[in-house]
């Protein structure tokens, strides 16, 4: 891991524990209230990947009834660089689910799914608009993993494997 101090200060900000368990929070409510079970494990990595890509986010807010799936294969310039940014994200998502479990925010499992716990994370609206954006987007991603119930599915559309 690397030292907090040495990071840059973009990727310091960006990628922000606490910034990145409130979005990833936010799929996982989403996700448990639809499916009535908690989000995979294999899953949850997929969420910052998909959510702080701009153009993703942008795509998913634009048709929120739209399953990612048609998004993608609508769009599949989407998935350029999806491995290796979902690659590059599972770090910040690992410090984000720390931060979580350290606050007592979620418990995993034994099944491997992830659970929120209830009022633990705060609902105040994100000082941003994007951030606000990211977190919304998040909540739309949990609904439709929910929805689409199939982790195959999702991981062969997205070009990856868990």
């Amino acid at each position: 891991m690397i030292d907090w101090e040495s990071r840059p200060f973009e990727i310091r900000n960006l990628f922000n524990p606490a910034f990145c368990a409130v979005v990833l929070a936010s799929a996982l409510q989403a996700y448990e209230k639809r499916a009535r079970k908690p989000m995979p494990y294999s899953l949850s990595l997929l969420v910052l990947p998909l959510c702080l890509h701009k153009e993703t986010r942008d795509e998913m807010v634009a048709s929120p009834k739209t399953s990612i799936l048609r998004i993608i294969a609508r769009r599949p310039d989407l998935l350029i660089d999806f491995a290796r940014r979902a690659q590059g994200l599972i770090h910040p998502a690992m410090e984000a689910f720390a931060l979580l479990a350290i606050r007592n925010c979620i418990e995993v499992r034994e099944s491997g799914g992830l659970r929120l716990l209830p009022k633990k994370v705060s609902l105040e609206p994100l000082s941003t608009d994007d951030a606000e954006a990211c977190r919304a987007t998040a909540a739309l991603l949990g609904r439709q993993f929910a929805q689409i119930n199939d982790r195959v599915t999702i991981y062969t559309t997205l070009g990856i494997r868990p």
